[in-house]
């Protein structure tokens, strides 16, 4: 009996052993991915369009596991909301494995839909460990101004020009009819002579 308990005791420790060293490993691969944002900041306007770079390095000593990059974008100031699918459509990226000491460059692309102080900063994930915690790049910052709507794109010459002519058209072809309406009147009638 004395040799089954221990036997049971071996067999719990190095289960135990075994899950510490599988937590170890998944907690490992968290920290030796790395995420560089470039630029740092960006500044806007109102329905522009911008990119930013991460570059996420794994620095272990043997590839990592599938590997995945999630976008998020947030307001700095209370009351914004912020749909981050309304800045980019592309938002997730499927890395698969990176080899030992390997870099991986990915663009993203914005639309700037809200005024204001906003971030947006990338987080990466191991696809196939759910209880390993994520490694979040530094935060890109943005500052999105509204942009001038009294001459939105050179549309103001067309909003005033197209009225302008119209008008002038009109009135030519007005005093044109009086002209002519003129010139063809017989006038007052002749009087007779007789």
């Amino acid at each position: 009996m004395i040799g089954l308990g221990r036997a049971l005791t071996a067999a719990l420790a190095a289960a135990l052993a075994a899950m510490m060293v599988v937590a170890g490993t998944a907690g490992a691969q968290a920290r030796e991915v790395s995420i560089t944002t470039n630029p740092s900041r960006v500044t806007t306007g109102l329905g522009e369009r911008f990119s930013f770079q991460t570059t996420i390095a794994f620095d272990g000593a043997t590839a990592s596991g599938s590997l995945i990059a999630h976008l998020n974008i947030l307001s700095l100031r209370d009351g914004t909301y912020v749909d981050p699918e309304d800045w980019s459509s592309e938002r997730t990226v499927y890395l698969g494995t990176l080899p030992a000491g390997g870099l991986r460059t990915i663009t993203w692309n914005i639309h700037a839909v809200n005024t204001g102080s906003l971030a947006a900063y990338v987080t990466v994930l191991p696809q196939n460990d759910v209880d390993a915690p994520p490694t979040t790049g530094t935060a890109v910052r943005f500052e999105v101004s509204e942009r001038d709507t009294l001459n939105a794109g050179g549309i103001l010459p067309i909003v005033l020009g197209v009225p302008a002519a119209l008008a002038l058209l009109g009135a030519a072809a007005h005093l044109a009819r009086r002209r002519r309406g003129i010139a063809n009147s017989p006038g007052p009638p002749l009087k007779s002579t007789q």
